[in-house]
């Protein structure tokens, strides 16, 4: 009764907070993620058969909210828009995708302990069903166990794991899913016991199996993809590429913020990679900057070049200066500029009265996208922006931001985009300075 009263305060409190819908809207995802859990834990206590000790039916509990959590790491992998916007973002999606995936297996290894891997019979006593039951038990833990690992990025850069084998590797979650609900359905003794257990017990393991099942067979062919070529390749900085595509046929629904998934075609041939979206033109045309840090990039920075043939998949992302108020702050940090160019080149920005933007890159030589954030200051009055070199003038802190644009007042919207370790300290730092959570909007282009 507790968990759910905390719920319910919850959802009041977000509903209940003066901020933009699709703000509440990003709460809803999670929310159904621990929510989902609970229902879990009260079904399975309620309905307990009789006969069943206290610690085994702890176990296939545990067992059981293994197999729900894994099956929201099948449909958080589906890319579906309408998933997207319930979590915030491409990027939140994926934050969940790894947390369900890794307390799927930390609850499933206190299950085999507890349960005996699904066994209270001795083992003479086990039917072929019950030895099939164990195996598949077995083969969802340990793949569990393997999928963890090579997500980790010192765990596969020390076994060298590329990015190809590691998106091979993470297409068999739904086998994994599948073997551990088969598992459970042989040898959980709480499963024979209820009907009604039973059937909520295949409705979670449906949800995941048809979201593989659609990922795998439908979504992959389905894809919002558009066709385009390369008009014009800029070369701003020693590790910056400023790229505009047109498109051969009708060209993907873009606006600057967002990011897509590009792969370009030819004789160098690249993995699809995500990249933001710096500007978009009346005639389709879209422009990304891409910044050389990986092998894939760095090739790209050096061979890529006009006619070459190119396939944008996407848009993605929920990085929106639409959801904010009329005081606004925006913050690049590098190459992470890329956004907010975007909105600057194809959004009306005229909604906000104010907006500061600061720039924050090491010296002036590497504030290669300056002179187009000045040209857009020159045009809208509402725009002020504020280079910070942190060779000469340190690194942006919320005194500086504070000294240079003003108080910063809890009904301000600030946005941040630029090295995961800037975004998190001055996020946090925000916070402390009475800036609401939900007012603190940054998107990480990180998803391994």
């Amino acid at each position: 009764m507790s968990f759910l009263v905390a719920i319910a305060v919850y959802v009041i409190r977000i509903l209940r907070r003066p901020m933009d819908v699709r703000l509440k809207l990003r709460h809803a995802g999670p929310l159904a993620v621990v929510s989902g859990a609970g229902a879990v834990v009260a079904a399975w206590s309620k309905l307990r058969p009789d006969g069943i000790a206290t610690s085994y039916l702890l176990g296939e509990v545990l067992g059981v909210l293994a197999v729900y959590l894994m099956s929201w790491t099948t449909l958080l992998a589906t890319r579906l828009s309408t998933v997207e916007r319930c979590f915030g973002g491409l990027d939140r999606v994926y934050f969940w995708h790894r947390l369900c995936g890794i307390w799927s297996l930390l609850l499933f290894i206190p299950h085999t302990l507890i349960t005996g891997g699904g066994r209270t019979a001795p083992e003479e006593a086990l039917t072929s069903s019950g030895e099939a039951g164990r195996a598949l038990g077995l083969f969802a833990a340990l793949g569990l166990i393997a999928l963890i690992l090579v997500s980790l990025a010192r765990v596969s850069r020390l076994l060298r794991v590329g990015y190809r084998l590691w998106l091979v590797t993470h297409r068999f979650i739904g086998l994994l899913l599948i073997a551990a609900l088969v598992h459970g359905w042989l040898l959980d003794e709480v499963l024979a016991g209820s009907a009604v257990l039973r059937v909520l017990y295949l409705i979670i393991s449906a949800v995941g199996v048809i979201a593989y099942g659609y990922d795998e067979l439908l979504l992959r062919r389905r894809a919002a993809k558009a066709g385009y070529v390369i008009k014009e390749v800029l070369r701003p900085g020693p590790h910056i590429t400023d790229v505009l595509l047109t498109p051969t046929g009708a060209g993907s629904p873009l606006r600057g913020g967002q990011f897509v998934y590009l792969s370009v075609g030819g004789e160098h041939r690249w993995r699809e990679h995500p990249f933001s979206v710096a500007g978009t033109s009346p005639d389709g045309s879209v422009r990304l900057t891409i910044r050389a840090r990986g092998r894939d990039t760095r090739r790209l920075h050096e061979n890529l070049r006009p006619g070459l043939p190119a396939v944008v998949n996407g848009p993605y992302g929920m990085f929106d200066h639409t959801v904010g108020g009329a005081r606004q702050i925006w913050i690049a940090g590098g190459i992470g500029v890329a956004p907010f160019l975007g909105w600057l080149t194809t959004e009306r920005v005229g909604e906000p009265s104010r907006i500061d933007l600061f720039y924050c890159v090491g010296t002036e030589a590497d504030a290669v996208f300056l002179a187009d954030l000045v040209a857009a200051a020159d045009r809208l009055p509402n725009l002020e922006v504020h280079p910070i070199f942190s060779q000469e003038h340190g690194r942006l802190t919320i005194d500086r931001i504070e000294a240079e644009a003003g108080p910063v007042t809890p009904d301000t919207h600030v946005f941040l985009c630029g090295p995961a370790a800037m975004v998190a300290e001055l996020g946090a730092g925000l916070r402390r300075n009475g800036i609401p959570r939900d007012y603190v909007h940054a998107e990480h282009f990180e998803f391994r």
